[in-house]
């Protein structure tokens, strides 16, 4: 189906893997000088008379007693921890060095405030940096919030609608006594990281750097009324309480005709599944899985069928099918995102590819693999089935990707490789006892990866 307008599309992008962010942050020993430049340094970085941006130096000490810092942009989603290289207070001189933007900070503390120049690609800026303090939210405000709101999101120039909810909770370790999250049930994705929620001259706002999104907006009553911003902007209200999912209301011929599971694949090897199970008269739970990329339970919006003709809705993910059943079969098309393509469902569930490695060599693999790269988990696991044959998963839990099914898995001597198709990425290492190590590469996307054996 057509998107109108491209900035939109992320509302109802289906099941992207948001790889974004690989940053890691370079520590140095805390040399007594240094120890003065711990904490959040902001200021205003004034590019021309239109446009600003507002950039902080965080410098923090880790366990080992070393310092490190990155720069971010709080405003701009991918200029967020990036590596600071080298630090330094030497008498009142201060510098920042950042390799990865090909920029320097050189100035002079006074007074716990910073005065001097932003340097990158041959031009210079005037930048002031003051210590940052962050207001909390009155503790009473923080009471009230605290808890589960809910609200339905119009998505602009289209007929969709999107259930949203932001839980708060007392926070008192985030900077304004309160953190969140978001879900997305009609998208199946749940515990979106809120990076801050703030209270500033009667406004609350909640804002969300990947995927970029934000609500601002004043309490009323039981009522949090205001705007989301994604791309655009459009009114939103959220509700105090729980998300109630609502069942579909269908004709019992239609429910005794889908009842059961069905499960089809694209010509690229990637499978679909619809569930459909008949709760009471008239109720009908209907949801679709993508297992290939990680995602389970999207609520199916509507259901039609005229004779033989099937159509299925999924506002959740802008996708639609129409097709053609028979007693063991839907044969039609998927459409999402102005895309076509042919899809049979036959009866019956999902069931995860087989890896076809040697059984003495299966032994090897067996198991949970984890390693953290920069701010990504990722989490391999080998497992036989019932039947005795090796399958292989990945999650990336702060993607909101469990159970990828992992394929083409080859292993020849230490040498392993593997696809996980639903998100296009490819690896390619070795293996030993303990750890699995070598490049994991998506498009235009490649950096090392090593895992280690986390059963054992």
């Amino acid at each position: 189906m057509h998107t109108p307008n491209r900035n939109w599309a992320m509302y109802i992008a289906i099941f992207s893997a948001l790889f974004l962010g690989f940053f890691s942050a370079f520590s140095q020993a805390a040399a007594p000088g240094n120890e003065a430049l711990l904490g959040t340094w902001q200021g205003k970085l004034v590019i021309n008379p239109s446009t600003s941006l507002t950039i902080q130096f965080i410098v923090n000490r880790n366990a080992q007693n070393k310092l490190s810092a990155v720069l971010n942009a709080p405003e701009e989603a991918n200029l967020q921890n990036i590596a600071v290289n080298a630090f330094s207070l030497s008498g009142d001189k201060v510098s920042f060095v950042v390799d990865e933007v090909n920029g320097k900070y050189e100035g002079k503390l006074k007074d716990g405030k910073m005065t001097g120049k932003w340097k990158q690609n041959g031009s210079s800026f005037d930048l002031g940096l003051v210590p940052l303090v962050k207001k909390k939210i009155p503790a009473e405000t923080v009471a009230y919030l605290n808890g589960p709101w809910n609200g339905v999101l119009s998505i602009p120039q289209t007929e969709r609608k999107l259930n949203l909810v932001i839980n708060f909770k007392a926070d008192s370790a985030a900077d304004s006594g309160m953190s969140a999250t978001i879900d997305s049930p009609d998208q199946s994705v749940f515990g979106i990281a809120v990076e801050s929620v703030s209270l500033q001259d009667g406004t609350l706002r909640v804002k969300v750097l990947r995927p970029e999104m934000s609500f601002a907006g004043k309490v009323e009553g039981n009522q949090l009324v205001g705007k989301w911003t994604q791309g655009g902007d459009a009114p939103l209200t959220f509700n105090k309480g729980k998300f109630q999912a609502a069942g579909l209301v269908v004709d019992k011929n239609i429910r005794d005709k889908l009842n059961g599971n069905w499960y089809g694949k694209f010509s690229n090897g990637i499978g679909i599944a619809l569930k459909f199970k008949d709760n009471k008269p008239g109720n009908f739970t209907a949801s679709l899985d993508s297992p290939y990329e990680g995602r389970k339970g999207v609520p199916i919006t509507a259901i039609s069928l005229d004779a033989d003709k099937v159509s299925i809705r999924i506002d959740g993910v802008g996708a639609t099918f129409n097709g053609t059943l028979t007693q063991d079969s839907i044969n039609g098309k998927f459409s999402a995102e102005g895309q076509d393509r042919n899809l049979n469902f036959s009866r019956g569930e999902y069931v995860p590819e087989v890896a076809h490695v040697p059984t003495d060599l299966a032994k090897k693999l067996l198991g949970k693999w984890e390693g953290k790269t920069a701010n990504t988990y990722m989490i391999l696991r080998f497992q036989l089935n019932d039947k005795g044959e090796l399958i292989a998963l990945q999650d990336i839990p702060n993607r909101q990707l469990f159970s990828l099914p992992v394929s083409d898995v080859t292993l020849k001597g230490e040498n392993i490789s593997l696809t996980v198709k639903g998100i296009a990425a490819e690896f390619k290492g070795k293996v030993s006892e303990q750890q699995i190590s070598g490049d994991w590469t998506m498009p235009s996307l490649q950096f090392p990866l090593k895992l280690s054996r986390a059963d054992k």
